[in-house]
Parts: C-alpha cells; sequence; structure tokens
C-alpha cells in the first residue's frame, strides 16, 4: 500500500517539484500552501509523513512541525528549505556548520530511508482475526437496525462494499482502508434520534428540519467520541458532506482539506442513494447516477475518487442499478436462520420477505408475487416439495423459479425437486455472496423467458455434477418423460450432450465421440456445470439401447476397468 505524505510549502513550483518527485516513488500525496491549511489536513487525515518548508507566512517549520505532532505523534514530520526561498533571505548568511542544502533526490532518499527505519513489525494474527469480527460485528448490528425498512435496508452494507472497493483500487494504506470501512458502516448513525417522516420526505421541510438533518453527520460522531476505536474515524464521519468547492457542511472544508475517506464515502454514499427508491422519488439507473457523479466533479466530488469509483462499478458492481430491486420470499421454519439470511440479501440489495411455513408462504403469493422463492425443504406441516407442487398447480406461480437451500443432502429429494421444475439445490451452510450471485442468474434467466428470448443452454436448469450426477439425471428425464438436452462442461474444455426425447435417450456426443462410446465417457464425469435445457432436441440418432441397460452397462465397464467415476484422465 502506498505510504501517505503531506508537502506544505508557500511555493507553488516547489509543491508541484515535489508531488512528480514523491508521486513518482510511489507515495501518496497531499499539499498545503499555509501552516493553517496543512493543520486542517492533518486533523482529519491519518499521514505518515509531513515535509514541511522551514519559512511559511504563518507559521516557522519548528513551531508547525511541533504541533502536527501534538495532533499526530505517529508521523514522521520533516523539516527543509528550498533554495529558492533562502537565496533571497538574510537566513542565508547565518548558515554555519550545522546547516546543509540537500538536492531533491537527496530528500527523497531521506524519506525513503526514515520509511525503512519505521517498518513496523506485522500486527498478531489475533489483531487482525479480532478487527475483522468487530468490523463483521458492526456490519450486523447496523444491518439489524435498517433489515426491516423498504429504503433504507441494506445501504450501510452497500456503501462499506464500495468505499472498499475505492479504498484499495486507490492503493491506501491497510490502515486507512480499515478506517474507511468502518466509517462507511456507522456513517449514518447520527439519523438515529431524527423523526422518521422527516427521513422519508413525507413533508415540505422547513428550514428547521433541514438543520436536524445536517446535524447527523456531527451528532453520529458524538454517539461514537467515548468509544476509543483503533481506527481514526470521527474526521470520516462529520465530514463526509463536505464538497469539493468549500460549500458543504459542517465545516465547509474543500478539495485536499477533506479527509480522503470522507471524500470517497461521499461519492459512494451518493451513488448508493441515487440507486435506491425513495418515498419521494425513483431509483435511478446505473448509467444515470453515474452520469450526476461526472456532473458534479470538481464542484461537489473529488475527480479523482470519481475516476476510481466509475471503472470499480463497471468492472466489479455491474449488476447494481439495472431495476427495481428483485424480490425473494424466503421460507424456513428456521427463525434465527431466516432472520440472518434476510439481513445478508437486504445487505446484496435485494427485496425480501419472510414466511416460516408453507402456509404463510401461499398466502404471501396471493398477496404478493416475488420475482423468486427460495426455500427450506424440510419444515412442520407441508414441507418444501409439497409446497413448490401446489405451486406448480396455481397457473400464476406454475413459472415461478423456486430454489432449495437445505441441510439435507438426499439425492431423491435432489431429484424430486428438478422433476418439479427447481431451479437448483443447495445444501447449507452456503456462502451468501454467492448465494447472492446465484439469485441475480436466476432472476435474469426467468426475464429473459418472459421477454421471449431464444431458449438455449443458459436458459435451462443448471447445477453442477458435484451435487447431481449423470445417473441421477437420467433417471430424472427419463421417469419425467422429457424432452431436452443435457450440457455438461469441464474443466480442461471437454463439453458432453446428451438428447432426450419423451425420457428416452436419443442421442450423446463430446467432441468427435458420439453414441454410446460418448455415453460412457460422460458416466465418468462427476464435477462440472451442467445445464438442462427443456425442448431441445436433435433428428440425430446415435443410441438405441434401452436407458437403464445402457446404465448398467457403462456401470459394469467401470467395474471392469478397476476405476472409481470420479473424472476421466
Amino acid at each position: 500500500m502506498k505510504k501517505s505524505i503531506l508537502v506544505i510549502s508557500n511555493d507553488p513550483g516547489v509543491r508541484d517539484m515535489l508531488t512528480n518527485l514523491l508521486g513518482e516513488a510511489g507515495f501518496s500525496v497531499s499539499l498545503a500552501g499555509s501552516g493553517a491549511e496543512a493543520v486542517k489536513i492533518v486533523t482529519n487525515t491519518a499521514l505518515d509523513f509531513v515535509l514541511v518548508e522551514h519559512f511559511l507566512a504563518d507559521f516557522s517549520g519548528v513551531e508547525l512541525k511541533r504541533r502536527i505532532r501534538r495532533l499526530s505523534p505517529k508521523t514522521r514530520v520533516v523539516v527543509v528549505s528550498s533554495f529558492t526561498t533562502i537565496r533571497s533571505s538574510d537566513d542565508v548568511l547565518r548558515f554555519g556548520p550545522s546547516d546543509f542544502i540537500l538536492d531533491q533526490r537527496e530528500i527523497l532518499e531521506l524519506i525513503q530511508a526514515s520509511s525503512e527505519e519505521r517498518v513496523a513489525t506485522p500486527p498478531p494474527m489475533a489483531d487482525d482475526r479480532l478487527k475483522r469480527c468487530l468490523v463483521d460485528t458492526f456490519d450486523i448490528l447496523v444491518g439489524l437496525l435498517k433489515v426491516n425498512d423498504p429504503f433504507f435496508g441494506g445501504n450501510s452494507h452497500i456503501t462499506m462494499e464500495y468505499a472498499r472497493s475505492v479504498a484499495e483500487d486507490m492503493k491506501l494504506s491497510q490502515e486507512m482502508i480499515d478506517e474507511i470501512v468502518v466509517a462507511s458502516l456507522l456513517h449514518d448513525i447520527g439519523r438515529v434520534g431524527i423523526k422518521g417522516d422527516i427521513l422519508a420526505g413525507k413533508k415540505e421541510m422547513s428550514e428547521a428540519d433541514i438543520r436536524t438533518i445536517r446535524s447527523h453527520a456531527e451528532n453520529g460522531a458524538k454517539i461514537l467520541e467515548a468509544i476509543d476505536f483503533p481506527w481514526k474515524i470521527k474526521p470520516i464521519i462529520i465530514h463526509h458532506h463536505e464538497r469539493y468547492d468549500g460549500k458543504g457542511y459542517p465545516s465547509g472544508l474543500k478539495g485536499r482539506e477533506i479527509p480522503i475517506g470522507a471524500r470517497i464515502l461521499a461519492v459512494v454514499d451518493a451513488f448508493a442513494a441515487m440507486t435506491a427508491n425513495r418515498p419521494y422519488r425513483r431509483a435511478l439507473s446505473r448509467e444515470e447516477a453515474v452520469q450526476e457523479l461526472h456532473k458534479n466533479v470538481g464542484t461537489q466530488f473529488d475527480p479523482e475518487v470519481v475516476e476510481h469509483f466509475t471503472k470499480i462499478v463497471e468492472q466489479k458492481y455491474f449488476f447494481r442499478g439495472v431495476g427495481s430491486k428483485p424480490k425473494i420470499l424466503l421460507v424456513d421454519d428456521e427463525v434465527d436462520y431466516l432472520t440472518l439470511l434476510k439481513l445478508k440479501l437486504v445487505s446484496e440489495g435485494f427485496d425480501v420477505d419472510t414466511a416460516d411455513n408453507a402456509e404463510d408462504a401461499m398466502a404471501h403469493l396471493a398477496r404478493s408475487k416475488p420475482d423468486m422463492v427460495l426455500s427450506d425443504v424440510i419444515m412442520p406441516g407441508t414441507d418444501g416439495i409439497g409446497m413448490l407442487r401446489r405451486m406448480r398447480e396455481k397457473s400464476e406461480y406454475a413459472d415461478l423459479p423456486v430454489v432449495f437451500l437445505s441441510g439435507r443432502d438426499d439425492n431423491n429429494v435432489k431429484i424430486q425437486a428438478l422433476h418439479l421444475g427447481a431451479e437448483d439445490y443447495l445444501l447449507k451452510p452456503v456462502d451468501f455472496v454467492l448465494l447472492a450471485a446465484k439469485i441475480r442468474n436466476v432472476i435474469r434467466r426467468d426475464e429473459k423467458r418472459k421477454k421471449g428470448a431464444v431458449p438455449g443452454p443458459s436458459t435451462g436448469v443448471v447445477g453442477d455434477l458435484k451435487n447431481l450426477g449423470i445417473p441421477e439425471i437420467v433417471q430424472t428425464l427419463h421417469l419425467g418423460l422429457k424432452t431436452a438436452c443435457v450440457t455438461v462442461t469441464r474443466g480442461d474444455g471437454d463439453e458432453g450432450r446428451i438428447f432426450f426425447e419423451n425420457g428416452r435417450i436419443r442421442h450423446c456426443a463430446i467432441g468427435d465421440t458420439s453414441g454410446e462410446e460418448a455415453f460412457y465417457r460422460m458416466l465418468r464425469w462427476q464435477e462440472g456445470p451442467f445445464v438442462i435445457a427443456h425442448g431441445q432436441t436433435t433428428t440425430v440418432r446415435t443410441i438405441e439401447m434401452d436407458e437403464m441397460q445402457l446404465m448398467m452397462e457403462g456401470m459394469r465397464r467401470l467395474d471392469e476397468e478397476g476405476k472409481d467415476p470420479v473424472g476421466e484422465p
């Protein structure tokens, strides 16, 4: 990570020269033209080094060094004099044997040597783990405060994700990244005492209401003041509504006077707010929100931060801001797991409703149709499989995507679920970020289908052979008398296809190999994603053998070869 350095000089030429010199050497450089400006920056920003010119208009270098050390004891301060300053000053006459003039490269070497001297021993693993636990605890507690809020639920977590990504992309120090992450989670905690109708914008705001809302940044810092955080988060929370042109609040800071964490938070918080629905306006699309950020570069927002964030949104968060929040119905009788799952999915940008039994879930479907149902299998009364059967009997729910999330690893249950048209069958515990990605993919496929997209392998039922093998797939499609194409892709690039017609295997191919030999090869595969595309058929006929005979012959060959079906060499 880049070391941070503040350069303080009256002379713009000196500042530019040192910015280029230190920037090329890998430092993150901030600039100040006076002692007063420098004090503001040091107060609000964690710095590794300060390089201060001896002769300033409002401070002497030595005096400023003492003040900076009081404000930031860990910061190394180096006082220098540029020759452009002293050559026209009477002080040059007082230079003696204890005074030196350094070349600009020697200044760089001095700072780099100082940096090497101060390389700290890496913190113990226990400290890192403790910090991660603390951050995760903040994330959960703040999320629980808003989990049932249809407009602000998940906002703090999403803002934190954006802020962390920008800080990492800007190659800030790990300490500074940690500060920004924690401050992002807690930045709106000062809103706790503000009335809900003011925050929701349900009435026209008076001047007093505006002052109340603007006080939330300082109030948040006061709430957290009594906590001895290992991070310098207070300046970020206080100043995240400052503007780059100095017209923000509460202090009217401008440009580099604003802490870098607050400048990052200002951009990502604005984007998160613009791409979320509010009672008084619709959410903007990703493109519209990015356009607004660019429109306010240099006035409201730091241009460098906006540049980094734009790149990150396009590369990493392209799925955000592409329409209204997807609606998910969670069905699970384990209330604690249901609450945790709701919290995680709300934090990933979903609109989530819950039911703890199948009867309540069916009643909820009658009131409001979601984009997808995520359900447990084992529940009192009607279980998940029974609920899916009831859904498929009703035309209005017949095509609603359903994914099962269960602690029961039973191939027969998996086969039943897929036979009834479930999109996937996942086992608990599940990685929540991976689950969110799977949910988005399922919903995207369903939207394409509704719009009349041409069906293909990517629009079918997806899974992995690790969870459902070739024998189980064959059994499911054979018993269901299905017409479909099963496409399996291996890590080495091999792709195999099995075509079914009314439950009968008609054709199988892997590259140039086709027929029964291709099927026997695929029978060895136990890992790799598969897609079952219903309705796809072919006129090619390479297999005449009965499915059960084909399976038995394949298993006999495996036994004779002395191989377990764990993958083909």
